[in-house]
């Protein structure tokens, strides 16, 4: 009976090791920076978000599938739709930034907005999935600080110091890189939201996330 038991636990410990050597699921993430309200020359679009009818959730994104971008979801109308070559940003993954601008149209009824979840991929020539990192310790809910579309940024995104090593080792790979972006926001009243890419003043490792 003891044998049988010992084998049992050697059987459930070698499905367990397995299991956890198959996972792609990492550890690190998205997180945020700082309020940004920084004007970016040139503003390196990637997505915007603009809810349907009365609904007060947006989720969308685009991608890149070898050829072209394919955006998908509650996006707005106009181009800007954007998968970016990682080389456009002339950065390194330490620096790199993910900006939002907020722009509800509720007048003076600044309600916060949420986001529930965020994803940060990076394609190959061929499309292919080559990275990809979510939100940390979402979701996150931001006041609105109303600072004009456009080329301005209310918040500023980062990688923490994992993510962005997987970033960089993926780039030492593969420099020509485009990055892509998936959201999904609630408490919305309007929009459009407009996610953009772009570096911070120096290159250094992302912070630790800010107490919001």
């Amino acid at each position: 009976m003891t044998k049988v038991f010992s084998k049992g636990l050697l059987s459930l410990g070698a499905l367990l090791i397995i299991s956890f050597a198959s996972s792609t699921a990492f550890a690190d993430g998205i997180v945020f920076v700082e309020p940004n309200h920084s004007k970016l020359v040139p503003p390196l679009a990637a997505l915007n978000l603009q809810h349907h009818g009365s609904n007060t959730t947006e989720t969308g994104g685009v991608r890149f599938n070898g050829s072209r971008d394919v955006a998908f979801g509650d996006i707005s109308a106009g181009p800007h739709q954007h998968t970016i070559p990682f080389m456009d940003l002339g950065t390194s993954a330490t620096s790199l930034q993910i900006l939002l601008n907020i722009n509800e149209a509720n007048g003076q009824n600044r309600s916060p907005l949420t986001i529930n979840s965020l994803v940060l991929s990076a394609y190959d020539s061929a499309g292919n999935t080559v990275f990809s990192t979510n939100l940390a310790n979402g979701p996150i809910t931001l006041d609105q600080i109303r600072g004009g579309q456009g080329a301005n940024a209310d918040y500023a995104f980062g990688l923490d110091a994992e993510a962005a090593a997987r970033l960089q080792a993926a780039l030492a790979v593969n420099p020509n890189l485009r990055l892509g972006l998936e959201a999904s926001l609630s408490n919305v009243q309007g929009g459009p939201e407009r996610f953009s890419f772009g570096g911070s003043a120096r290159n250094e490792p992302v912070p630790e996330p800010a107490t919001m």
